[in-house]
């Protein structure tokens, strides 16, 4: 029995559309997903539901397999652009800096090239603190009243959770992906995450000379609770996206 959930739908354009790497949250159903997938019309979606893993051992184990995954779409559809787009949700956004690590392989190397944008919707922790804080709230929500006992285990986790941070947030600063950030001063998982992931990347480029401008850097703030953001605001919320993708696309022509 798998304990986490990869399902490619292809769009009605198969073999000359676009392609979304979608990295749900944990727990998120196919009904939930769904939902995700609609704001993305016309293109194929590769979707990753992931386990809550607080060894980090699963992520890096799935992120393979993810890659490999895209790997051979773009050698089973040569006449679909040589483009795609990656989306993260709560803990699965922190699998997306997991997966971008893999990139690192020199046989998928080429595929670094093809990331058009990045989306990272209510997550991603960028230190020890906020993953424990996330991981100890996902928890709760996930597990119920068992999750409150469960909750004082998570410290234990923190050397996995260190190293995390340490070797594989850096892959989101590097080669200047372009990057949606999606996320609430009402988020109480990941508390004020996505605000010192902005700040890391505004400062990593001023730090090496990077350009203005040259990496594509958008912020939208909603009031709505954690990954409640397209629930609740699903005009505003599906505009960002088309925006986003009119933007990053308008670039690679």
């Amino acid at each position: 029995m798998k304990i986490y959930n990869i399902k490619y739908y292809p769009c009605e354009n198969e073999s000359t559309s676009p392609l979304l790497v979608l990295f749900g949250f944990v727990g998120s159903t196919e009904k939930v997903l769904n939902k995700y997938k609609s704001v993305w019309n016309g293109f194929n979606v590769l979707v990753f539901t992931p386990p809550c893993d607080m060894t980090i051992i699963l992520m890096r184990i799935c992120s393979k397999v993810v890659l490999k995954k895209v790997h051979k779409y773009f050698q089973t559809h040569p006449d679909a652009p040589k483009s795609f787009y990656i989306q993260g949700l709560s803990v699965g956004a922190c699998f997306v800096a997991g997966h971008l690590k893999q990139y690192e392989n020199e046989k998928y190397g080429y595929l670094l090239n093809y990331i058009s944008g990045i989306v990272l919707d209510s997550g991603l922790s960028v230190d020890t603190k906020d993953a424990i804080t996330g991981f100890k709230s996902a928890i709760r929500a996930k597990t119920g009243s068992l999750g409150i006992v469960i909750q004082h285990c998570v410290p234990l986790f923190r050397p996995f959770i260190s190293e995390f941070c340490r070797n594989d947030i850096p892959c989101l600063y590097k080669n200047d992906y372009n990057f949606l950030i999606i996320y609430s001063d009402c988020d109480t998982f990941f508390p004020g995450a996505s605000k010192k992931l902005i700040k890391n990347l505004n400062d990593t480029d001023l730090k090496n000379g990077v350009p203005l401008n040259k990496r594509i850097l958008v912020e939208v703030k909603f009031g709505s609770n954690h990954i409640e953001h397209l629930k609740n605001n699903k005009k505003e919320y599906t505009e960002a996206i088309t925006n986003f993708i009119s933007i990053t696309e308008n670039i690679k022509k």
